[in-house]
């Protein structure tokens, strides 16, 4: 297969491992199936521009970040624990998300009063 189709595919792998995420998370979050995102990864099947923008979005990078092999996003272990706690909350119910807010702020005031 051709060379970009492999490099593309490697920032791909790159990008979703850096977030911890499964290829079946991301696949679902880009809205292709499992198998295709670890032929894209691999670089063994040609994709879509529209299927690689899907795939930046879920990464939450700008899509010319996959075609770069330069990393220029580098995030914190913060950084990645806020996405993560993001994705855990961000489909809940509006009342799951004020409870979480909640839970937060106690939390957040018991650590200051040790």
């Amino acid at each position: 297969m051709e060379e970009i189709y492999r490099l593309v595919g490697i920032r791909v792998k790159a990008e979703r491992k850096r977030l911890g995420l499964s290829q079946e998370e991301l696949a679902q979050k880009a809205g292709i199936s499992t198998n295709f995102l670890g032929h894209i990864e691999r670089g063994t099947k040609r994709t879509s521009l529209k299927t690689v923008e899907n795939i930046a979005r879920a990464l939450e990078i700008p899509i010319s970040a996959l075609f770069s092999m330069v990393r220029e996003y580098k995030t914190t272990e913060e950084d990645k624990s806020l996405k993560q706690l993001f994705y855990l909350i961000k489909d809940g119910s509006p009342d799951d998300k004020k409870n979480m807010v909640k839970i937060a702020k106690i939390m957040l005031k018991n650590k200051d009063k040790k």
